[in-house]
């Protein structure tokens, strides 16, 4: 049945998620068998990242349904502990153990977010306290290097050296979110969030078509030029929350460029290779698209009416357009829950066959690991199986559609 009601659809998935994934004898998401992308062990244990991702899902569905999903946020959060390092104060990929230091600061940052969004919902200032903690913990995250070539931006990893816009945008997205709490550190959380999205500016971002590029080694000569949405849409989601604390103008014309740029099909977000405009759709996974839409909805929340009436109308077109896409392609009937690859013409052959009547066969299919179960041999020869990170990213786009778009 077509979807109407997109922050049902989100309960939909999130209750099939936990259903597939929750193990209540380990405490944890557990993949079944065979085990898909994003495990990190035998049992199949989930990264933090995906974690972080399905506890997300999680928060925002209980804004909407309290009574259905707010008792699942304690056990989740009881689970996303399990990765924090005494010694660090961050969150490792894996959960923790003695000697752990493998710990990504974007990844901690949506940690951080994510409790924040936990406070919120069920107004327990344990999580609160925790997300501060971890906050100061990514603050220390700021590469300050003087014998670098590339002073600025947050470290991608604790002990590695590339600045990745991620990881400097969503720990801006962390400290704005944090601020809103923490009247005493406010001013200092928003001028260190302006001084992560200048350095963005100043080197990870494309002027000529106002995206974002994905990071620089400290000690490189020139960026990775590769453009990826959530990229852009950490970005805009930062420049609407500083202009909410500011009022300063130069923020509000920036947000309105990049969220004119991230709905331009002409732009490297959308996979140009079809000249028709209307086969033209985001090409990255769920998992980086749910951050976009977050940035979108961020805006025209923030903006309203005084944003640009053509860019507004572009926004929900968009997210209108990919929510039928992502019903059309990317959901599977079997159980309710979605693929997470928006090519969709890599998922399966019956998808591509689906796929090639209206887009054509001059892409040919080409099975995704990520799609597919662990083992050995082609990827298109292993099962099938739907992540983690792709069913709470798929409950995300649901859920983060429906704030400013209620109905299809």
């Amino acid at each position: 049945m077509p979807v109407e009601n997109p922050a049902l659809e989100g309960y939909n998935v999130t209750r099939l998620m936990w259903q597939r994934f929750w193990n209540d004898h380990q405490k944890t998401f557990i993949s079944p068998k065979p085990k898909c992308s994003g495990t990190y062990n035998d049992e199949g244990r989930f990264n933090v990242w995906s974690m972080s991702i399905a506890a997300q899902a999680i928060v925002d569905g209980a804004r909407l349904y309290p009574n259905e999903l707010g008792p699942l946020i304690k056990p989740v959060m009881e689970a996303i502990y399990k990765y924090k390092s005494p010694k660090w104060k961050g969150y490792c990929a894996a959960e923790n153990f003695e000697g752990n230091g493998d710990i990504y600061y974007d990844d901690d940052a949506q940690v951080a977010s994510l409790l924040v969004s936990a406070y919120e919902v069920t107004g327990d200032k344990q999580y609160l306290d925790n997300g501060r903690e971890l906050v100061r913990y990514l603050l220390g995250g700021w590469n300050d290097d003087p014998q670098c070539k590339n002073n600025g931006g947050v470290l991608w990893h604790r002990d590695k050296p590339y600045i990745a816009a991620i990881s400097t945008s969503e720990t801006a997205q962390a400290a704005l979110r944090l601020a809103k709490y923490v009247p005493n550190e406010r001013e200092r959380l928003v001028k260190f969030s302006i001084k992560c999205i200048d350095y963005i500016l100043d080197k990870l971002f494309d002027k000529s078509d106002h995206l974002v590029l994905d990071g620089i080694d400290k000690n490189g000569d020139s960026a990775n030029g590769m453009k990826w949405t959530y990229n852009t849409g950490v970005v805009l989601s930062c420049c609407s929350l500083i202009y909410e604390f500011t009022k300063n103008d130069k923020w509000k014309q920036l947000a309105n460029e990049f969220a004119a740029a991230a709905t331009d099909r002409n732009r490297s977000l959308f996979c140009r290779d079809y000249n028709d405009h209307e086969l033209r759709y985001w090409r990255d996974p769920s998992y980086f698209i749910q951050l976009l839409i977050e940035g979108l909805a961020d805006y025209l929340l923030v903006f309203g009416d005084s944003a640009p009436q053509s860019t507004s109308g572009a926004i929900r077109m968009e997210i209108g357009r990919h929510l039928q896409f992502f019903q059309d392609y990317l959901y599977d009937p079997e159980d309710g829950l979605y693929f997470q690859m928006f090519e969709a013409h890599r998922i399966s052959q019956d998808i591509w066959n689906k796929y090639s009547d209206r887009f054509g066969d001059a892409k040919k299919f080409d099975a995704n690991g990520e799609e597919r179960g662990d083992g050995r041999g082609d990827a298109s020869e292993r099962p099938l199986v739907k992540t983690l990170i792709g069913s709470g990213s798929a409950a995300r786009i649901w859920f983060q559609s429906a704030r400013i778009v209620p109905q299809l």
